[in-house]
């Protein structure tokens, strides 16, 4: 039994620690190369109504670019949201902290004592360790999930006020794409013309033409 309660403490070393992500924009681009063979094009191409799809020579505006690093660094707003994140982990890190302190301490003095108790006793002190344990479990994953939540409302908030921004900025200034970038990383499209979208077009011709197989 004593072996069995050894393990809290081993097991809960890692309790504390929560991790903070760092917030970024994840910009994420999955490469696909594909090979059409020229009755494929044909029967795309039959299946699309030209007439429905943007003129890009009269519709195409100018392409600009955001430094992610600058946007993130002077930026108020995501300034004062990444501090909040912050501040509220290391608040929950140390209640969890001082939590496992407590177990710790707990099952020091048990050890302390568990030679003079007896079986009674002693399986009573190891049950209430392990309840006291799981109750710290349960913390950790309370307070995860919390922060975890926190975090994905303040990139939700973020994203909407770039967006928002971004399509009143592009109607005044004829863009057609904004992108953020960080130097030596990927670029990512924060912003695109709605008349540059034609999904609907590609999905109804790529539909029509696996029909026709």
């Amino acid at each position: 039994m004593n072996q069995r309660i050894s393990l809290i403490i081993n097991g809960i070393l890692a309790v504390a620690v929560i991790g903070l992500y760092v917030l970024h924009f994840k910009g994420s681009k999955t490469e696909a190369e594909t090979t059409t063979s020229k009755s494929d094009t044909t029967n795309i191409e039959a299946a699309v109504k030209l007439d429905s799809l943007p003129d890009l020579g009269s519709s195409n505006g100018a392409i600009a670019f955001i430094d992610f690093e600058e946007l993130t660094g002077k930026y108020q707003f995501y300034k004062d949201g990444v501090a909040n994140l912050e501040n509220d982990f290391k608040k929950k890190e140390a209640e969890l902290m001082k939590k496992q302190q407590t177990l710790e301490e707990n099952f020091a003095r048990y050890q302390q004592l568990a030679a003079s108790l007896t079986p009674e006793v002693r399986e009573k002190r190891e049950k209430d360790l392990m309840e006291e344990e799981q109750r710290l479990l349960q913390l950790r994953d309370r307070l995860g999930k919390d922060l975890t939540d926190k975090e994905a409302n303040f990139n939700k908030e973020f994203l909407k006020k770039i967006d928002s921004y971004l399509k009143a900025l592009s109607q005044e200034k004829n863009y057609s794409y904004v992108f953020t970038y960080v130097k030596g990383g990927p670029a990512t499209i924060v912003y695109a013309k709605d008349t540059l979208n034609i999904s609907t077009q590609v999905i109804n011709a790529l539909n029509d033409q696996y029909k026709k197989k």
